[in-house]
Order: structure tokens, then sequence, then C-alpha cells
């Protein structure tokens, strides 16, 4: 009895420390960020005749996090089948905790939160996906990069053939590791300091390359979906460009954003704008239309899901009272 009154009192203190989170993350950065009012007035003034193309950018958040909750299912399945439900839930309950953490590592945990067994397999079989998401983000961020590079500076020939020998080589040496992470583990598992977790870490072990591949085919669905999104809100804002000039700007976006190492969803947006002025200052004299649309990609993806997620997380049951 007494037990299952401290867990009562665990599950009130969890779900009371999620909403003041939420509560002062929405506070911070949707009321009291003169960024934030003034970018909310530029997008009131598009919003009108572009209707379809906003749907279209909420059409792709809802598919693009369909797709990592068939992802992560994939994952978790392997361990303890889970429904459809219970994967979105996890899914959304990521996104709300990965609002306060550095590099958004709150997201295992608020995923982890979401499942009643085999909770510490599971960090390691998220942590795959995770890595499948770096894998495709630092691939195709970095061929964009290097493409910004070949159409929009006068590089020298023999620093751009270095260049692209180092791309090549990051690819094929991240893949190689992408693919053979059950040795990558087991080499691991003799050091002193992953010897008492490595009965966790083999869990790669449970995975075939052919799960690998599928992974990594998600995750480059997801990446496009991303970049699909940017290119509509640059439309949306007034951006004169081609597709294939957009994607080529948004994926070297998306891959400074990607190596950022303190990225802190709550303060990540200011740092998404910086990347996004540089990038985008030479096709626009409106520095305000960069800020509305990095801006208005960073609510979409990250504040509107994890609002949703904080929501099912204050009814979530998170240790059992029964």
């Amino acid at each position: 009895m007494k037990h299952l009154l401290q867990n009562k009192l665990l599950n009130t203190i969890v779900k009371l420390a999620i909403f003041a989170a939420l509560l002062f993350v929405l506070y911070r950065q949707l009321f009291a960020n003169e960024k934030m009012a003034i970018a909310y007035a530029h997008f009131l003034d598009n919003f009108q005749g572009n209707y379809l193309l906003m749907a279209g950018v909420l059409l792709f958040m809802v598919l693009n996090w369909t797709i990592e909750s068939i992802k992560w299912k994939l994952l978790i399945d392997k361990l303890h089948r889970i429904s459809w439900s219970e994967a979105i839930q996890g899914i959304l309950f990521g996104v709300t905790f990965s609002l306060f953490t550095p590099s958004r590592i709150g997201e295992f945990g608020g995923r982890i939160f979401a499942l009643n067994t085999e909770r510490k397999e599971a960090i390691v079989s998220t942590m795959i996906g995770s890595f499948a998401q770096i894998v495709v983000n630092l691939s195709l961020g970095a061929l964009g990069l290097l493409l910004y590079v070949v159409v929009y500076t006068d590089i020298d020939k023999y620093l751009l053939t270095a260049f692209a020998f180092l791309y090549c080589f990051m690819v094929f040496a991240i893949h190689v590791v992408y693919y053979n992470l059950d040795v990558v583990s087991t080499k691991f598992s003799h050091v002193a300091v992953f010897k008492k977790v490595y009965k966790y870490i083999h869990i790669v072990d449970l995975y075939s390359n052919r799960e690998f591949l599928w992974l990594e085919i998600y995750s480059a669905v997801r990446y496009v979906i991303y970049c699909l999104q940017f290119v509509l809100l640059l439309q949306f804002f007034g951006f004169d460009l081609s597709l294939s000039a957009a994607m080529i700007l948004v994926a070297a976006i998306f891959f400074v954003q990607t190596i950022n190492p303190l990225n802190v969803a709550i303060i990540d947006f200011g740092f998404r704008g910086n990347v996004a002025a540089y990038f985008l200052a030479g096709f626009t004299d409106n520095p305000i239309a960069i800020l509305a649309t990095t801006v208005t990609l960073w609510f979409v993806n990250l504040i509107l899901p994890a609002i949703i997620g904080g929501v099912a997380a204050l009814r979530f049951t998170y240790f059992k009272e029964e």
C-alpha cells in the first residue's frame, strides 16, 4: 500500500514537472520573445492566398512523425510488441521531453517513459534509430553543402577535390560503422566502462542488415520531407528560388544545424535563424522573411507536436498505481 502511494505521488510530481516545463517553454518562446512576435506578424501578412502551402507544411509534419513512429515500432517490436497508438504516443512524448535538453537527448527518456517493459534495452534500440537518422542527415546534408560550394562560391578546384574526397570518405566511414554496429559493440565490450552495460548494448545483434537498410530508407524519407517543408515555407514567404536551388540551400542549412553541439530546442530556433540567414541572405533583402521561415518550421515540427505530447503526458501513468 505504501509503495502504491509513493508511486501515485511520483506520478503527480512527474506530471507537474512536465506541465511546468512546457508552460515555461511556451511562455519564454511564444509570448515573451520579440522575434517570435515579428515572425508571427509576417506569417499573418503572408497567410492569405497561401493556405495550400501551409496545409502542405502541416501535412508533411504529420507524415514526418508518422514515419518516425514506424521506425521506432520496427525497433521496439524486437523487444516487446507495441501498438501503433503506443508508438505514436512514445514519439510525441519524446518530442515534448526533447525541448528541455541539449542535443535533444530527452527524446530518449520521453519515449522510454511510454513503455511498460524493457526500458533499458529500448534505450539502445531508440539510439539505433537516431543513429540511422544522423547517418542520413550527415550524408545528404554534407552533399548539399558541397553542392552549395560548387554552385555559389569560387572555390579552388584542388580544394574542391579535397572536399569531395573528404565527403566520400566520411560517408563511407559512417556507413561502415552503421552496418557493423554489432562488431563495434563487441569491441567496446572489452572496455571497462562498457562492461556493465554490454548486456544492453548487445541488443544491436537482434537487427539484421535488411532492417538497418529499412531504417535508413525511412530516415531518408523523413529528410526529404523536412527539406520539402522548408521549400514550401520559402515559397510561402515569397522567396523566388528554383526547386533545385532551394533543395541545395536547405540541405546545406540542415547540415550545419545538425552538427550544432548545443542543439537545445528552447534556444535552437535562434541558432537556426542565424544559419538560415547566412545561406539565404543572397536571395532576399528581407531578413524578416528568413526569420519567419525558420521560426514557422521550428514551431510546426517541434512546438505543435510537443504540445500534443505534453497533453498526452499529463494523462499517462509513469509508475504503477495498482
